[in-house]
């Protein structure tokens, strides 16, 4: 299980390292929606040496129990309880999975391997960043041999990072913008850790900015609508501040519309 807040890159380290093993891997995004049926299997009506007949189809987590997969569920805190106990099975040491209407119990493939990711740690979430999340089992939390954290990268990392995904920023007064689009985005970091702000800016919206920043020619029209918009009015303030330590320059005033070129 990969702990850690939003844009740290929990699923695609995972995804990652599942490319530079060659090993295939299965996500599954947790949501509300995804019911006990889906994951176990269902019967279904099918056409066979035109007769209508009834047979099991399986979902998804027998078919990949039974290979060589990693199988990788997102949002791992937002799924639902009857869901969450169907995992749970899986978490066991044996990790044999029961299927009553078949009357039969598949043993895991010996290079299947589950992961999860999650914005919390399964205590619920007390800070509402992160609605729509609950408390998981303690009882299921137990049955995971590796629970991690993954925090967000270096600066120098993550500079890289944008700079590979807005090349057009790759000469020498690029770089150093792109630089302080980081330092803003750490100061948020260090501001929403220490309680004074309610919203993080994330690695993916440093790229959105970048991006947008390309498109409007404007930087401080860019990281508005990229972020600023995005947080609560009592804390702008504080976040343009950020904006001004980072450039040097006051964040211009809100325009009433955009001109894209």
């Amino acid at each position: 299980m990969v702990q850690g807040y939003h844009g740290t890159g929990k699923s695609t380290h995972i995804e990652q390292v599942a490319a530079r093993l060659n090993w295939p891997l299965v996500r599954i995004n947790l949501d509300g929606h995804v019911s006990h049926i889906d994951l176990v299997g269902r019967d279904a009506i099918v056409v066979r040496d035109d007769h209508q007949i009834t047979e099991f189809r399986e979902g998804l987590l027998p078919w990949a129990i039974q290979r060589p997969i990693a199988l990788s569920f997102d949002e791992y805190d937002a799924g639902r309880p009857d869901v969450m106990f169907v995992i749970q099975r899986v978490l066991e040491a044996s990790g044999k999975l029961t299927l009553l209407d078949q009357n039969r119990v598949i043993s895991p493939h010996p290079y299947f391997r589950l992961f999860a990711t999650t914005n919390t740690i399964g205590l619920g979430d007390a800070s509402g960043l992160y609605h729509g999340t609950q408390q998981i089992n303690q009882g299921q939390m137990d049955r995971w041999s590796i629970v991690t954290t993954l925090n967000y990268l270096e600066h120098d990392k993550e500079a890289a990072i944008v700079l590979s995904k807005a090349p057009h920023y790759d000469h020498a007064e690029g770089r150093r913008t792109i630089m302080a689009m980081v330092r803003v985005a750490d100061m948020t970091r260090n501001a929403f850790m220490n309680g004074d702000i309610s919203t993080v800016m994330s690695p993916r919206t440093v790229i959105t900015w970048a991006e947008n920043a390309a498109i409007f020619t404007d930087i401080g029209l860019a990281f508005r609508v990229s972020f600023l918009n995005k947080c609560d009015e009592l804390e702008r303030p504080a976040v343009a501040e950020f904006f001004q330590r980072a450039f040097g320059t006051e964040l211009p005033e809100a325009v009433t519309s955009l001109k894209v070129v």
